[in-house]
C-alpha cells in the first residue's frame, strides 16, 4: 500500500434520497462555470470523452493484478486523510490495485486541475471534485471519461443527472457533506448552563451569554481559507428568510437574484451580529477548530465532517443545532471523476466502483465525519450519536444544494471574496455587497 504520509433504516434511506434529490437543482445550463470552457463559448465537445482506457497502458486494465497502481487527489488532509486511507486500503484489497493519495487545498484543486486539463495532463487518475458545475464543464470540454457503468443510481441518494452530459454520466458520488448548523461542545453548555435556542431571540440571547463567559474571544468561530466556510454560514442566513429554501434554490437556477430583499435582509442580520462583536477573527477553518474546542469560540457553523477534525478530541461531546428559523440546510457531494488523460482509465474506473460501494463507504462512516451517498450503508455503521442524528435533523427541513458549489465561477470566487471583505470591514454597505454579487451571479448564469 502506498505511503499514507503523502498522500439506517428505511427512514434514513428516504432522508438520504431526499438529500441527494434536492441537490439536482439547476446543474444543466451552468456548464461554463468555474472557467472549464477555455474559449468561453460554452460549447465543449462531449464526443472527445470516449473511454480512453482501451488504448492506454493500463497495467492489464480493470482490477487485474497487483502491479496496477493509480493516483487520487482530493482536499482531505489530517484526520480526514487518515480516514480516507482506510477506504483506500479496502479498495486496494478489493480491486487489486495500489493507490497513492495527494491532498490539495480547495483553490489548488479547482484551479490547478483545470490548468492541467487544458494542457492535456491528468492531475491524477481519480480527481475528487466538489462542484457538479465544474464536472459538467470538464465533461463538455473532453477532460473526463464517462463512469456511469461504475455505479447504480438506485443504490444512491444522489441523482446522476447532476453530472450527465449528452446521456453519459461523468462522476460517481462518494462522501456527502450536510451543513446542519452550529456545532458546540455539550460539556461547555452544561458547565455554563446553556441550551440550544428555539428561536432567533433565544439565539441572540445565547450569543450574549457566551460573550460574557471568561476565556471566550467571541461566540461564533469565523472559519476561513479560500472563503468557503463563511459562505456556508451566509447561506444559513439566506435560508432563515421567508421561503428561504426556495430562495436558495432560486438563486441556483436563476429564478431569484441577489437584489432580492431577502438577500439584503440576510446580510443585514450578519452585519448586526458583527456590530455586537459576535464573530471571531478569521482563521483557517482547520485551525479554527482548535479555538472552538478549547472554548475560545464555542459555536462553529460547519459541516458533517466536524467529527473527523484533528482538534475534536471526543466526538461524543459534540452537539449541533440549526440556525433558528431556517427552512433548509445545504448539502454538497464529493464526486469521483476520471480524467481522459489518465494512462489507467479502466483501472481507475474499477477502483472508483469499489470506492463508492456500500462497503467502501462504510469504512469511513465507522470512523466518523462521513455521511454516505450510498443508501445501502447500514445505520448501525455510525459510531457517533451526533452523526446518526444528522439525517433526522435534515428531514425536518428542506435539503438544498450548496449555493456556490452549484453555481461555480465566476460567482463562487466573487462570493468568497465579498464575504472575506465583509468580515474584514463589517461596515461595508449592503448595497455594495449585493451589487457585486448580482453582477457575478448574472455572469455565471449567462456563461
Amino acid at each position: 500500500m502506498a505511503d499514507r504520509t503523502h498522500r439506517s433504516s428505511r427512514t434514513r434511506r428516504n432522508v438520504l434520497k431526499a438529500t441527494g434529490a434536492a441537490s439536482v437543482v439547476a446543474t444543466t445550463g451552468l456548464a461554463g462555470c468555474l472557467g472549464g470552457d477555455s474559449d468561453g463559448d460554452g460549447n465543449g465537445d462531449g464526443d472527445t470523452t470516449a473511454d480512453s482506457g482501451d488504448s492506454t497502458t493500463d497495467g492489464g486494465g480493470g482490477g487485474g493484478g497487483g502491479a496496477s497502481s493509480i493516483e487520487v487527489t482530493g482536499v482531505w488532509s489530517g484526520e480526514e486523510q487518515e480516514s480516507f486511507g482506510e477506504v483506500m486500503s479496502y479498495v486496494e484489497s478489493e480491486a487489486g490495485v495500489e493507490i497513492e493519495y495527494f491532498p490539495r487545498d480547495t483553490d489548488s484543486l479547482l484551479t490547478g486541475t483545470l490548468m492541467d486539463y487544458e494542457s492535456g495532463v491528468a492531475a491524477a487518475d481519480i480527481v475528487v471534485m466538489p462542484s457538479p458545475a465544474r464536472i459538467v464543464s470538464d465533461a463538455q470540454n473532453g477532460h473526463l471519461a464517462p463512469v456511469g457503468d461504475a455505479w447504480n443510481p438506485d443504490d444512491f441518494a444522489v441523482d446522476p443527472s447532476r453530472v450527465t452530459v449528452d446521456g453519459e454520466v461523468y462522476a460517481a458520488p462518494f462522501k456527502m457533506d450536510l451543513k446542519p448548523g452550529f456545532w458546540y461542545r455539550q460539556s461547555f453548555f452544561d458547565e455554563h448552563g446553556l441550551s440550544e435556542p428555539s428561536n432567533y431571540d433565544e439565539f441572540t440571547s445565547l450569543l450574549d451569554s457566551i460573550a460574557s463567559i471568561e476565556g471566550v474571544d467571541a461566540p461564533i468561530a469565523s472559519g476561513n481559507g479560500t472563503g468557503w466556510p463563511l459562505s456556508d454560514l451566509m447561506e444559513g442566513f439566506f435560508m432563515r428568510q421567508e421561503d428561504g429554501a426556495q430562495l436558495q434554490q432560486g438563486l441556483i437556477n436563476g429564478e431569484a437574484s441577489f437584489t432580492d430583499d431577502r438577500v439584503r435582509a440576510a446580510f443585514d442580520e450578519v452585519k448586526a451580529l458583527h456590530e455586537e462583536g459576535y464573530f471571531s477573527q478569521m482563521r483557517d477553518f482547520g485551525v479554527q477548530y482548535e479555538y472552538f474546542w478549547d472554548g475560545s469560540t464555542p459555536l462553529y457553523f460547519m459541516g458533517s465532517f466536524t467529527t473527523a477534525q484533528d482538534a475534536v478530541e471526543d466526538a461524543s461531546d459534540l452537539g449541533v443545532f440549526r440556525l433558528p428559523g431556517v427552512e433548509g440546510i445545504a448539502s454538497s457531494v464529493n464526486w469521483f471523476t476520471v480524467p481522459t488523460y489518465s494512462e489507467r482509465v479502466d483501472t481507475a474506473r474499477d477502483a472508483l466502483s469499489s470506492f463508492v460501494s456500500a462497503e467502501g463507504q462504510r469504512q469511513w462512516v465507522e470512523l466518523g465525519g462521513f455521511v454516505p451517498s450510498n443508501t445501502q450503508v447500514p445505520s448501525d455503521a455510525y459510531q457517533s450519536e451526533v452523526m446518526s442524528q444528522l439525517p433526522e435533523l435534515a428531514a425536518e427541513v428542506t435539503v438544498v444544494p450548496d449555493l456556490d458549489d452549484a453555481l461555480g465561477n465566476p460567482f463562487q470566487q466573487e462570493f468568497w471574496s465579498v464575504l472575506k471583505g465583509l468580515w474584514a470591514s463589517p461596515d461595508t454597505p449592503t448595497s455594495d455587497i449585493v451589487s457585486a454579487l448580482d453582477e457575478a451571479h448574472e455572469n455565471t448564469l449567462e456563461a
